[in-house]
Formats: C-alpha cells, sequence, structure tokens
C-alpha cells in the first residue's frame, strides 16, 4: 500500500504496529509469528516484477520505492511512491501487479503473505486497521485519476509537493524541507507531464519565490500559501 503519495499517514499508523518489530510476537492471541528479516536494495534495483507471485509484504523503513506499469510502447506509468512507513503489497492477490523498483537506497522489512493471514485471524484489531488502509488507498486512487486527467502541470506539482509536506508533518518532520530522491523523469512519469515540462515548472515556482531548490533532491517550500493557490484549491489530491 504506498503513498499515491500514497494511503494517508494516518493509516499507515493503524497498520504499522503490528509489522514494526523484527518479529511478531506476543500478539494478543498469544501466536508467535513467522520472523520477519531486513532486506537492503540498492538504487534501481527491483523488488518484484509485475506478474511475480507475491511471497511477502514490504514495510519501507527508509529509501522511496516507485511502483509502476510498464506500457506496451516502453514508456511507463508510476502509479504511486512508497515512502518510509508505507506498505507494498497489500493490494495484492497472488501476484503482484505493479513493478516495484528502489530509487535509491532503501532498507525494506519483509513479512512473509502468510504472517498477514495468520494475522487478521489472530487479531480483529488488525483487519480493522488493514481495512482502513485500504479504503484510503482507494480513495487517493480516484484523486490521483482526477488530477492526472483535469489539472494543469502547475496544479500537479504543486500538489505533489504539498502531499509530501502534509506526509512529512504527519510523520514528525518538516513541512518546508521536503526530501526528493525521484529524478525529474520519475515524477514526471508519475504526474503524467513530460521531464522538460516538470523541470520547467520547478523553475517557474522557484522564480516565483514559492520555493527553494536547494539541490536536485531537496526543496524548501518558502510560502506554503502561493503553493496550495497553485494546486487549485485541490490540493489533498494524491500525490502519488
Amino acid at each position: 500500500m504506498a503513498t499515491a503519495l500514497t494511503s494517508s499517514p494516518t493509516a499507515m499508523m493503524a497498520v504499522a504496529p503490528w509489522l514494526s518489530g523484527t518479529s511478531i510476537e506476543h500478539i494478543d492471541s498469544g501466536h508467535t509469528m513467522t520472523c520477519i528479516t531486513l532486506r537492503n536494495y540498492a538504487e534501481n534495483e527491483h523488488l518484484f516484477l509485475e506478474g511475480d507471485i507475491q511471497t511477502h509484504i514490504y514495510l519501507v523503513i527508509s529509501g522511496v520505492i516507485a511502483l509502476y506499469k510498464a506500457l506496451s510502447d516502453g514508456r511507463r506509468q508510476i502509479c504511486s511512491f512508497a515512502y518510509p512507513g508505507d506498505i507494498i503489497g497489500l493490494d495484492c492477490i497472488d501476484s503482484h501487479v505493479n513493478s516495484a523498483e528502489a530509487l535509491c537506497k532503501t532498507r525494506l522489512r519483509c513479512i512473509p503473505v502468510n504472517a498477514i493471514e495468520k494475522l487478521m485471524r489472530a487479531e480483529p484489531g488488525f483487519g480493522q486497521a488493514l481495512l482502513v488502509a485500504t479504503a484510503s488507498e482507494l480513495a487517493d486512487t480516484r484523486e490521483q485519476m482526477l488530477s492526472l486527467g483535469r489539472k494543469s502541470a502547475s496544479e500537479k506539482l504543486a500538489s505533489f509537493l504539498l502531499r509530501i509536506s502534509r506526509r512529512n508533518a504527519a510523520f514528525g518532520g518538516s513541512e518546508d524541507m521536503l526530501a526528493i530522491p525521484m529524478k525529474r523523469c520519475e515524477i514526471a512519469d508519475f504526474l503524467g507531464l513530460t521531464t522538460e515540462t516538470v523541470s520547467r515548472t520547478f523553475t517557474r515556482f522557484k522564480t516565483m519565490n514559492i520555493i527553494r531548490l536547494n539541490s536536485i533532491s531537496e526543496v524548501e517550500i518558502l510560502d506554503h500559501e502561493k503553493l496550495e493557490s497553485a494546486a487549485g484549491g485541490l490540493s489533498h489530491c494524491g500525490v502519488h
């Protein structure tokens, strides 16, 4: 369940407590789960490809994962970005519907699918939290469809930056300093724009003193009100 950016931080927080340890032990029913493993992924390394049989659910600890579909003409559409705290794979049944690629050095907690199934049977609270997270992701997917179909380039990029800002705040981070490890072409693949349009829009926001580009991977928001205005009043739309 990735943040398109994806499910809301609140939804992810509801699910994550069951999956945040090195193993799932001593849950309320007294059942001991299969040990969870940690794995590091290098930049551009794939977790899985579309159509692969699903064996694990993934909790992002650090880094960013892009979930995408490859198009028949060689292009790709990035469906969502998974940030630390996000869970990948809860939307699958048997096989993966997207491909998943690490955009930078990434550390993941890998939970066997059978552990999730046992948790759902043993822990009613987990099933309820999972339902909340799934419903939230569905809402974000609908908002992303609106963004792709109806928003201008400026509105799309402004919404993207605001969603990251709000996500940071929900997890105790800075609303102003945004880490953006994805390349401009990857942002373009997510927002349904060209790389050139994304770069021009970043430059326009910089010229308008809405943001400061501290580096290629760090953006500082200087004026939240102007960024909200640039988002066209729909800044809660999925960034993912």
